[in-house]
Parts: structure tokens; sequence; C-alpha cells
């Protein structure tokens, strides 16, 4: 996995989260004040859902496992279809999932991450899942952690600007060369996904929150036609 990608933002790991995302309260039992950099959480999709177990064991390319182990570009023409499509308000997810957004750092750099929690009664893959969100333009940062022992994943990304100083951001999860459980999320644990950039106001932290899409891989396709129809690129490992 590229180093870049996943170094700034996800040294502290859900630790850092964790503190972030409760609420400050006064002493002497006065009113409890939520913390403008966490959001509330909000959840999306089925309790109860199938998703394939894939054949195969780390490092056997051929087999379904490792199938999202090895990735090109995929480049279009024309204007990126994400533009035209209808913008995601609220979160949406084809799994049992939960989502809060928190953000570390200053008007200058800072961090985004989007912290998932497994509400379903489902062991979660997270291979080949595919995340479309919005958030500030720039990102020079992004990548996956998880609050269970896990391999980190390569990404087939994508950054579409907007043109208002927000941009589309479509990422893949990739995982290779480790064991099936070390691709899963068992009901509730938690993964997070991170971006680092300059922040914006013209987009807030709730509405980076509800833009975000989750689609898991359910039936080992690997979910290749949503790559092929954005355009993504493999980032180098």
């Amino acid at each position: 996995m590229q180093p870049h990608s996943t170094r700034r933002g996800l040294g502290a790991g859900l630790a850092t989260v964790l503190l972030l995302a409760g609420v400050a309260a006064f002493a002497g039992g006065s009113t409890a004040v939520a913390d403008p950099n966490t959001t509330t959480a909000v959840s999306a999709g089925p309790a109860g859902y199938t998703q394939a177990v894939p054949t195969g064991q780390p490092s056997q390319y051929d087999l379904p496992l490792e199938r999202c182990a090895n990735g090109v570009n995929y480049p279009i023409s024309g204007a990126n279809p994400v533009l035209s499509e209808p913008l995601t308000t609220q979160f949406a997810s084809n799994v049992g999932l939960s989502e809060y957004v928190t953000f570390s750092g200053n008007q200058y750099y800072g961090d985004w991450q989007f912290v998932f929690t497994n509400t379903s009664s489902e062991v979660l893959s997270t291979d080949c899942a595919v995340l479309v969100f919005r958030a500030p333009s720039g990102s020079d940062n992004h990548g996956y952690t998880s609050t269970q022992q896990y391999g980190h994943p390569q990404q087939d990304y994508l950054e579409v600007p907007r043109g208002d100083g927000t941009s589309f951001y479509i990422a893949r999860l990739d995982f290779h060369d480790v064991p099936l459980a070390q691709r899963q999320i068992v009901p509730g644990q938690s993964f997070s996904y991170s971006l680092g950039g300059i922040p914006n106001p013209a987009i807030t932290l709730t509405q980076i929150r509800d833009s975000l899409k989750f689609t898991a891989d359910l039936d080992l396709t690997a979910n290749q036609a949503l790559v092929e129809h954005y355009g993504t690129n493999r980032l180098t490992n």
C-alpha cells in the first residue's frame, strides 16, 4: 500500500477518534456541550444480509480471496458521471452500519475520519467495498484502519472536483496477502476511513457525514462495475 496515503492521520488510530467522540461537560452538573469536531452517529443498511465467502488463501492471486489484490487504472473520457448523479444527502449503505465523522486539526490542515460500526448481525468483509462521498477538495492523505487486526489495503481511488471547493471522492478498499479474518469486521466492531487536507467552509462536517454511500461487495464481483464507471486509479503499493 502506498506509504503516504496511510501515514498521516492514522497514527493515532481509533484511540484518538474515541477521545474526540464524547461530549464535554462542565463541572457542577451544568448542561453538556456537544463536541463541534464530531458529528452524531447515523445508521443505514439492513441488519441481515448474505455476503458470499471467497475461496483461496493469501497470495493465491487466481482465486476469489485475492480478487482485488491487483488493479489497473480505468480512464474515462468526458465529464465524470458522478458530477451528473443526484447528491447523496443521507448516509446510505447496503449493509448494516452506523457512521459518524470526526475532525482533528486547524484551519490550515486537518484529518477527517469516517468511523463505521458493524450494527448488523453478520460478519462483514470490507474487502473490495466502495466508498463515495463529498469533502473539501485537494486531499493528500487517505487510508483505512480497524479496531480488529487487519491488513492494510491498497486503494482504487479518484478525486473529482466539483468546482465549489469540494470534491467527490471514490475509493475501493483492496486487501491483499492477508487472511480473510483480517478483511472482516464482526458485529459491534468498528473500522474507519481517513482523509487529510485543507478545510473548506463550503461543506460542513454533518454534510460530509451525510454524503457517504458505502457499497460492500456481497457477490464477489469486487464492485468492478463501480470502479470502471467512475474511472478510478490504482494507487501504487
